[in-house]
């Protein structure tokens, strides 16, 4: 065979490899938006932090919220940091709000993150704290100590694989189930097993026991039933069901605890999840922070939606900006027992509370 073909012998299987490796994954779902979105009666809003001028200085992108058995608000954030951050952030970037007065009781987690995103705590009122550039999930004490981390380090050239898995779906990183890649958030179930939302880069979510080994995993990259692109907050009620908010793929999909498919929602109402919170009274409250991250230059939305465990909207409202009762990208929810409900907005850098009214 002379030099002539086996260059284009070479450029040929090089070219069928690209495209075989470029098969695969989907597109970011973009949906007509809904024509109003309702102003809200059952609940008040208040800006719950930052208040002062000094808090105010070192507030950073909202990332998280999440409230303990005392009903006390704890609140992610990435201070001085930012996404995909590649320095230690100095400050702290956990600020614990009394569930009472709403007053600053203490702040964590200084010298410990590199990118804040996912904050879970757990029946023990343990801390989970999810970061997307160490790759790993966190446990912490209710005071702040670290108690376990998750997550393999990654081999040399992993990171380099996983940008070209980015562009080219089918491109094999060689990874084990124990390595994470951007994971998102976190939820722990009351026996202390947890599921993570692994969601940048490895587009799957899965669970482990309370020791750290591997029940199972979904792992498939796609728009279609029990596929994901980009699982950004997950959720788990009190029948171990699992709630992923599949934001690339602009819904909300449901397993059951053996993460078995259950169902999807995807109507255009909802929007494009970021953060699903089931709560205690039974419904599952949702965060659509809009396409403004994936380009949209008009039509900005925000709100808040709430369902009941059947997909059912039962009331939804919000509206684009900075004002009081206004959200810009709210990345988090969390409710606590009375219904009271907490938005972490990353572009405000603010933590909102919607409070329910009293009807007597």
């Amino acid at each position: 065979m002379n030099k002539k073909n086996s260059f284009f012998l070479a450029a040929l299987s090089i070219t069928g490899l690209i495209v075989w490796f470029s098969q695969g994954g989907s597109d970011v779902i973009f949906k007509e938006k809904p024509v109003e979105i309702p102003e809200t009666k059952t609940y008040s809003a208040e800006v719950l932090w930052p208040k002062t001028p000094e808090e105010k200085s070192a507030a950073g992108e909202a990332s998280g919220v999440a409230v303990n058995s005392e009903g006390d608000i704890y609140y992610f954030h990435r201070a001085s940091g930012e996404y995909s951050g590649k320095d230690v952030i100095k400050e702290p970037t956990i600020v614990v709000l009394d569930g009472k007065t709403k007053k600053v009781k203490r702040t964590l987690g200084e010298g410990m993150f590199k990118s804040p995103h996912g904050l879970e705590i757990d029946s023990e009122d343990n801390i989970w704290v999810t970061d997307v550039s160490l790759n790993k999930v966190f446990k912490l004490s209710p005071e702040g100590k670290l108690m376990q981390s998750f997550g393999n380090e990654y081999r040399t050239g992993m990171e380099w694989s996983l940008r070209i898995r980015n562009l080219l779906p089918n491109f094999p990183v060689f990874m084990d189930e124990y390595t994470f890649a951007r994971p998102t958030d976190v939820t722990v179930m009351d026996d202390g097993s947890f599921a993570v939302s692994d969601g940048y880069r490895n587009r799957r979510i899965a669970k482990f026991d309370k020791e750290g080994k591997l029940e199972w995993q979904i792992n498939q990259h796609g728009d279609e039933p029990g596929e994901f692109n980009l699982p950004h907050g997950i959720s788990s009620d009190s029948e171990g069901r699992i709630y992923v908010a599949d934001r690339s793929n602009a819904r909300i999909q449901v397993f059951d605890k053996n993460g078995q498919y259950l169902d999807r929602w995807d109507m255009p109402e909802i929007g494009r999840p970021f953060g699903v919170e089931a709560a205690s009274d039974g419904n599952i409250y949702v965060v659509d922070g809009g396409d403004s991250l994936n380009g949209a230059e008009e039509n900005f939305t925000s709100q808040v939606i709430v369902l009941d465990k059947q997909g059912t909207i039962l009331e939804r409202f919000g509206t684009w900006g900075s004002k009081e009762g206004q959200m810009k990208i709210p990345h988090d929810i969390a409710v606590d027992e009375s219904g009271n409900l907490y938005v972490a907005e990353l572009g405000n850098k603010r933590l909102q509370e919607f409070s329910r009214k009293s009807f007597n």
